[in-house]
């Protein structure tokens, strides 16, 4: 008799813990969620990217959404010539137009991508992810105004 709805098929990697999956997307919300604070939460924002990467890999997923690097190295361009001619408050708005620029394209990624593995917790994963951009595109633009402070106070 043959089965009406096709069986899952595994991962080219081999069997995945679901256990441990969930574990690590819940973890990569907790370090996401700390690397949200400018500055303090530069240490945890690194850990959520970085196990959003390695459940990423180990489900088979495709990487992360290609325009993020795009958008860290156009805003290193502009807030460089913004500061250059002294417009801090105009980094800042680009700062966070950046942030929910980044935004939209992970939440892009998260609906568009075909989930090789089931995971529960997989919201919580690019929560996670999104957070810990959101704390360092801040860190960022605090340590950039701080630079331009300090010089241009000379």
């Amino acid at each position: 008799m043959k089965p009406v709805l096709p069986s899952p098929q595994p991962s080219a990697a081999g069997p995945v813990d679901r256990v441990r999956l969930v574990r690590r997307s819940t973890r990569c919300f907790v370090f996401g969620l700390m690397g949200a604070v400018p500055l303090l939460g530069l240490g945890p924002a690194c850990l959520a990217l970085r196990l959003h990467r390695q459940v990423e890999e180990e489900t088979g997923e495709p990487a992360g959404p290609a325009g993020l690097n795009a958008c860290y190295v156009a805003f290193f361009i502009l807030a460089a010539a913004l500061l250059c001619a002294d417009q801090p408050g105009l980094v800042l708005t680009l700062g966070f137009l950046l942030t929910a620029l980044q935004g939209y394209l992970v939440c892009r990624h998260y609906c568009r991508t075909e989930l090789a593995e089931w995971n529960p917790a997989r919201h919580l994963l690019f929560w996670g992810a999104y957070l810990g951009l959101a704390g360092l595109n801040l860190s960022f633009i605090i340590f950039l105004l701080a630079i331009w402070a300090m010089f241009h106070d000379l």
